[in-house]
């Protein structure tokens, strides 16, 4: 089935933005691996101008985006394409959304923005997009309650006999998508009838093959066997001269008649060309795999094994020796043997895709290596990025502040985890060492695979916070653990088995901090819940008693939830609550919806059910006593950026930033790896969607939001 598009998808980043000229030369960008589009209509005359679309904010970036909208539709289309198969659907939805407001007549362009559309959960939206593409018009559907169009509506449509084979089959492709969020077997069915038209008249392979999985998920074995049997035909024995695609049309065609000895050959025929395709197209074959085996076919481990995905690996290292250091960690002279060993390292495990702060020294030779081995290199800042220079880069020297600038500019993205200043909080580092950790594992499950992790450390070096150490002792997969010890590149005579941590720390005294830093209070990662009740200020004096006995059982009901809070604070109908982890907020935030969403409709008084808006956010706060209550509490722009986020969350929902959404996937990978080093079967909590970009409240910036669930 379409191997290019299938599979789960993630967001791109954490507040992507130029970095403005007066800190830096570099332009911070995002840029897009090649795949081979899947959308492939060139028609142009259909009028789409009457749909209506919800409106979500335009990125700040609107320079870039400008450039991308100059390009043809075809390059636009294929962009939004590529975006889309390699889990960047924030990019994705700004450049389909502006470029169908500019072409809405242009139906491969409609297509496009159709499947970003589905991917971001507007499946309504979607199908509106491809009805008058199709020239059927909707119906109610009384089952459902939601408009959709009839099989036989579809059958008897003249676009099946007339429309572009390819533009038919990509069509097919939105309504098999669309099934995967609807679970309305009409979706399949529509999709099957679309895969068959189009193959009837292309006789490809890659169309035959979906037209044949989607009669299988029907129950329609025999259809399933003689369509497999069809697409065999199309090609030599074991696909001489066949491309990669096709090999794997090939191979999915043995397994549904059962040859699962043939199919592997053609999946290791595939494989034997793996450096000359791009590895988008292997980790779709290996997630259409995952598809049919949670479908219920029975997938040899074998077939799985042949198809290797591109390895991820999240980075840490020691910077370039601070001049006030008292003891030599990584001095200059041995950087050309750190860099060849990583890349040696990283050519060993297959890295295609990294994640890496940028600091001089270790986190720069990491991106420099894996870009001359092709790979793609994500970076994460900590804080803004004029204190990010002058603390982690400007004491090397001009030679590393200009490689510096073309990391940045040569990164397929740069992001920041907090854009606040740095105020001399060392946690920042940690904090931003956690986003990269949860951003690898969301990468990773859309490519069906797991993160490495690669340090260049000291061994007799302490665990300072956000260092070398400190992340290395956090890692709790040492399978996936590389290791590149100074200590043996360099052992000055005299260095002690320990090496005291004040002697490898920056003087602060030499650096330009701002005179406030020392009277700022303490700062801390926590994550962080705020949530209303929706129809609370419409309840009128009547209905007090009842709104009383109301938040009486809710309390009661609340007390029952175990989850450990450092905070919890109420304002009318409004609750604040803080936590130490994203996991202990996830669950509480849930249960509180699910208590709410149940509570609500058992008081027909109401002009309404009660229901609440919640939101999600993790960062660094400052923690103080409060000088009137005299209890601890917590301040700084990472609680407004969650309080901001609540009033634009939809109604019984839970949303949450991509922030806490990163820190919640690194915790539960952490517990994932301990339950399968016990032995124990882990079943995920989890399920986050990804919503879109969120103009918050009060004009407080945009914020890429994802809808969180119980799995």
């Amino acid at each position: 089935m379409d191997k290019e598009n299938d599979g789960k998808v993630v967001g791109e980043g954490i507040e992507s933005k130029t970095v403005p000229d007066k800190t830096s030369e570099a332009a911070v960008k995002t840029k897009n691996t090649s795949a081979k589009s899947t959308i492939g209509n060139r028609d142009t005359n259909q009028n789409l101008k009457n749909v209506k679309l919800e409106d979500l904010e335009d990125d700040e970036n609107e320079e870039s985006l400008q450039q991308d909208l100059a390009k043809s539709s075809d390059e636009i289309e294929e962009e939004i394409t590529n975006l889309i198969a390699t889990g960047h659907m924030f990019k994705a939805h700004m450049i389909a959304k502006k470029a169908f407001q500019k072409h809405p007549e242009n139906v491969n362009i409609a297509q496009a923005y159709s499947l970003v559309l589905l991917k971001t959960g507007a499946l309504e939206e979607s199908r509106k997009l491809l009805y008058p593409i199709l020239g059927v018009s909707p119906v109610l559907d009384e089952a459902t309650g939601e408009e959709m169009i009839t099989v036989e509506s579809l059958l008897a449509s003249p676009f099946l006999q007339t429309g572009r084979p390819d533009v038919i089959a990509n069509i097919g492709h939105i309504f098999k998508e669309s099934w995967k969020y609807s679970h309305h077997c009409r979706d399949l069915e529509l999709a099957k009838e679309l895969y068959l038209s189009s193959f009837k008249r292309d006789q490809k392979t890659s169309t035959g093959m979906n037209a044949a999985w989607l009669a299988w998920l029907t129950g329609d074995d025999e259809q399933a066997k003689q369509l497999a049997a069809a697409v065999l035909k199309l090609l030599p024995p074991y696909g001489l001269e066949a491309n990669f695609p096709e090999l794997i049309d090939l191979a999915e065609a043995q397994l549904l008649l059962g040859r699962e000895e043939e199919a592997c050959k053609l999946y290791e025929e595939a494989m034997k060309s793996k450096d000359k395709i791009n590895y988008i197209l292997i980790v779709a074959a290996r997630q259409q795999l995952y598809f049919l085996r949670e479908a219920g076919f029975k997938v040899p481990n074998a077939a799985l094994d042949i198809l290797v995905p591109p390895t991820i690996v999240v980075f840490t290292g020691h910077s370039i020796d601070h001049p006030s250091f008292q003891v030599s960690l990584f001095p200059p002279d041995i950087e050309e043997d750190v860099k060849r060993i990583i890349k040696e390292k990283l050519q060993a495990i297959n890295a295609k895709i990294g994640y890496s702060s940028a600091s001089c020294g270790a986190d720069i030779l990491f991106i420099e290596a894996l870009q001359e081995l092709g790979g793609e290199v994500n970076i994460v800042l900590p804080f803004a990025i004029q204190d990010f220079i002058e603390n982690n880069v400007r004491h090397a020297g001009p030679r590393w502040e200009k490689r510096f600038e073309r990391a940045l500019s040569n990164a397929h993205s740069v992001t920041f985890s907090c854009e606040d200043r740095y105020l001399g909080h060392d946690m920042l580092y940690r904090f931003s060492n956690h986003v990269m950790h949860g951003s690898a594992v969301m990468r990773g499950k859309f490519l069906t695979t797991d993160p490495h992790l690669m340090a260049v450390w000291h061994s007799r070096t302490d665990s300072l916070p956000g260092g070398p150490a400190d992340f290395i002792d956090r890692w709790s997969n040492i399978s996936t653990l590389h290791l590149i010890d100074l200590d043996e590149l360099y052992n000055e005579n005299g260095i002690p088995d320990q090496i005291d941590t004040n002697l490898i720390k920056p003087q602060k005294t030499s650096l330009s901090f701002d005179p406030f830093v020392s009277k700022s209070p303490e700062r801390v990662i926590k994550s962080m819940m705020f949530s209303d009740l929706h129809g609370y200020s419409k309840l009128q004096d009547e209905h007090v008693p009842s709104f009383l006995d109301f938040l009486e059982k809710l309390n009661q009901a609340m007390e029952k939830i175990n989850t450990e809070l450092d905070s919890l604070n109420t304002w009318g109908d409004a609750i604040f609550a803080v936590a130490d982890t994203a996991t202990k907020i996830a669950d509480f935030g849930l249960r509180y919806c699910d208590i709410i969403e149940s509570l609500g409709k058992k008081y027909p008084e109401f002009p309404f059910p009660i229901r609440a808006r919640i939101s999600l956010h993790s960062g660094p706060v400052f923690v103080a006593q409060d000088p009137f209550i005299k209890k601890v509490n917590f301040y700084g722009g990472h609680i407004n950026r969650a309080a901001r986020l609540e009033p634009v969350t939809a109604v019984g929902q839970v949303y949450a930033t991509q922030q806490f959404v990163s820190l919640l996937h690194g915790e539960t990978s952490d517990e994932r790896n301990e339950y399968v080093q016990k032995g124990l079967k882990y079943y995920e909590r989890y399920s986050t969607e990804y919503v879109g970009v969120i103009a918050l409240a009060k004009s407080f910036g945009q914020q890429e939001v994802y809808h969180l669930r119980w799995r």
